[in-house]
């Protein structure tokens, strides 16, 4: 109860440091404060796991608890000194955000429809989350394998028992290890990680809104992109795409929204200073989600000077708000993203590693290392277009690909159908509009998001590489319908009818079917020819195992793992550098039950025995990996280790079982 308690705590601190500094950042629309506050709330977190986890080496409930009162203090700070220089500004547009807010949705039955839809799908792969065991792929291999690791030493340090949990960057991970730190349980971490969902709807929907689409058009595009099947497959996993997409979408609409709202300010030069904070904390956070968010910082912070040069020059600035937002920009990118990266670095001379990048050594390029096993095998052969229309076509009921996170047809039958046609004449509409200086800046802004999407992405075809420029493109979509929908002749009003209805209809289509079977399974044998065929179980049969009490105990991978249920709480088993079990985090069990440690390949079962003994270590699992070769037939025979029970972790549809084997040594060797 206790940890409960410290845990609602520290996050209602930070979600008040947040609002604090969001008042301070002075808002003028209402997408801006939700993408402002949301944004600044999720840094928070990442930006306490580095300095209190990282520098100061206690990432524990107690220390954490006070760095969030620190960080709720600083921010109620500035909201008391924009509330003193502006008393009653911030709660007037509050008021008026909300009531424009509900006549915008009033008048868009479609949209009002479409979000009742988003709030039952997300409320049901909510319930999903926190009731079974994480089950995504990545999530178990590596996602939750850094931040667990962290909960049990206290301290966010190395995570070596696979290489990209000790290399990627965590900035995700980092919230998704909030609830985890203070409860020693993953149980709750897909909720915090879904507060990147309706951070990316209200960034599409506002580019939409400053793009020139009405309110409830804007609202459309954020609740299309929601109901993306590459978007809602990912809500109850562990997977950061969506976050990632969130934070660059995030940062585009801050830029977007910048000359307006030092035009409206009457204080342009505290406006931009204020909002280059924002769009660096955006962009520290897009940084600190994923490598492939490099391209959105470089390419957004080039933007900034250039909106910044604008902006300036219109209100007759000078050279000083330079001086003052190129601080604010680059302060908050370096303390939120940089330190990732940097610890990369120092680790292994290389900020990318594994990955060969940009003149540093590694194991491979993306293509070798992360492509080249992930490119479904009916279009390895395929040259780009043959791939891109090969998933573009097919629908998100096929499910030859047996894995929801690789399946083919992840923008689902809207993209092709409605999506990309209708956002192509929507940038033509646009163009049409420069020359009246209607929406240029946020258009420009949205095709750069298109290009740094699709350009840079090693697989444009597979929906969660691109969800950036998939977003960009619905502002322009609907843009087009919006336009048509203010016509006053029958023909374009009827074209708007017959867009909206397709565009609904083939959205409806892909939650419906994309919940039909949902990529969780049982370990009961009677679901393996269902699972086969499907990629997952039929929802009817979910949710009553969701209610069961066993239901952690019968879901796969963790049935193959029920064994190390007979060990003792706190049991510490060691694995070895460069270790071939992919699913790390069942060893450590859901409630972190079990301990890891990592140990240097022995060279005889002496060397062996004193790394356990060094770890304090009792047991140890071996697999199939090569640094066993040493010690694989000795230890079978060694009267210092008992045999305890075999492993698996892997599908066989996904490669090469591991042939794990766990021993314990025994009592007497460890003294």
């Amino acid at each position: 109860m206790a940890e409960t308690l410290l845990l609602v705590t520290a996050t209602l601190l930070v979600l008040i440091g947040a609002f604090g500094l969001t008042v301070w950042a002075r808002p003028i629309r209402p997408a801006e404060a939700l993408v402002t506050f949301t944004t600044l709330a999720l840094a928070g977190f990442m930006l306490l796991t580095i300095v209190v986890g990282a520098l100061l080496r206690y990432y524990q409930p107690i220390p954490l608890t006070c760095g969030a009162g620190v960080l709720a203090g600083l921010g109620l700070l500035c909201a008391a000194v924009e509330v003193r220089r502006r008393p009653g500004v911030f709660g007037r547009r509050l008021k008026t955000w909300i009531r424009r807010s509900f006549r915008g949705w009033a008048s868009h039955p479609l949209a009002c429809l479409l979000g009742l839809l988003a709030l039952f799908v997300y409320t049901l792969r909510g319930w999903l989350g926190v009731r079974f065991p994480p089950t995504d792929w990545d999530g178990l291999m590596y996602h939750l394998v850094a931040p667990s690791q962290w909960a049990q030493t206290g301290a966010v340090d190395r995570s070596r028992e696979i290489i990209w949990s000790d290399t990627y960057p965590m900035g995700v991970e980092s919230l998704a290890g909030w609830p985890m730190v203070f409860l020693k349980s993953t149980d709750y971490g897909v909720l915090f990680l879904m507060a990147g969902y309706p951070l990316a709807a209200a960034a599409v929907a506002g580019l939409a809104r400053r793009l020139g689409a009405s309110r409830g058009f804007a609202a459309l595009a954020g609740l299309v992109f929601l109901l993306t099947p590459s978007v809602f497959a990912q809500s109850h996993t562990y997977y950061v795409d969506v976050q990632s997409a969130a934070f660059g979408l995030a940062a585009l609409y801050v830029l977007a929204v910048l000359p307006g709202a030092a035009r409206l300010s009457g204080d342009p030069r505290t406006v931009i200073t204020r909002k280059m904070l924002v769009l660096g904390t955006a962009l520290g956070a897009a940084a600190g989600s994923k490598s492939s968010n490099l391209a959105v910082l470089g390419a957004v912070g080039v933007a900034a000077v250039f909106v910044v040069a604008h902006t300036t020059r219109r209100h007759r600035l000078g050279f000083a708000p330079f001086l003052r937002s190129a601080p604010a920009l680059v302060l908050p990118v370096v303390l939120v993203g940089a330190y990732w990266y940097l610890r990369t670095w120092l680790n292994y001379d290389n900020p990318f590693y594994p990955i060969a990048m940009v003149g540093f050594e590694g194991y491979g390029t993306v293509q070798e290392l992360v492509m080249g096993t992930n490119v479904p095998a009916e279009i390895r052969a395929m040259t780009l277009p043959e791939q891109l229309w090969t998933s573009w076509s097919r629908p998100f009921t096929d499910f030859q690909t047996p894995i929801y996170d690789i399946r083919l047809g992840g923008l689902g039958t809207a993209w092709l159908v409605v999506v990309l046609p209708v956002s192509v004449l929507g940038v033509l509409l646009w163009l049409g509009r420069v020359r009246h200086r209607l929406g240029v800046g946020a258009g420009l802004l949205l095709l750069l998001g298109v290009a740094v999407s699709f350009g840079p992405s090693p697989a444009p075809w597979w929906g969660r590489y691109v969800l950036i420029g998939y977003g960009c493109l619905l502002a322009f979509c609907v843009l087009l319908m919006s336009r048509l929908n203010r016509g006053r002749r029958g023909p374009a009003r009827a074209l708007d009818g017959a867009l909206q209805f397709a565009l609904a209809a083939c959205t409806a289509l892909a939650v419906v079917t994309g919940h039909m079977y949902v990529p969780i399974t049982s370990g009961d044998a009677a679901d393996e020819a269902v699972v086969a065929e499907h990629g997952g179980l039929p929802l009817t049969d979910l949710l009553p195992l969701s209610l069961a009490a066993d239901r952690s105990a019968r879901i796969w991978p963790w049935t193959e793992f029920r064994a190390l249920d007979r060990l003792p709480e706190g049991s510490v088993i060691a694995l070895a550098e460069g270790n071939v079990q992919t699913l790390i985090m069942p060893l450590r069990g859901p409630h972190l039950q079990r301990n890891l440690v990592v140990i240097e390949p022995p060279r005889d079962i002496p060397h062996l025995v004193e790394r356990l003994r060094d770890h304090q270590a009792e047991y140890v699992l071996i697999d199939r990996a090569p640094v066993w070769d040493e010690v694989r037939e000795d230890l079978e025979r060694s009267p210092h280790f008992t045999f305890v029970t075999p492993l698996g972790g892997i599908a066989p549809r996904y490669g090469t079982a591991p042939l794990g084997q766990l021993y314990r040594l025994k009592p007497d060797t460890r003294r």
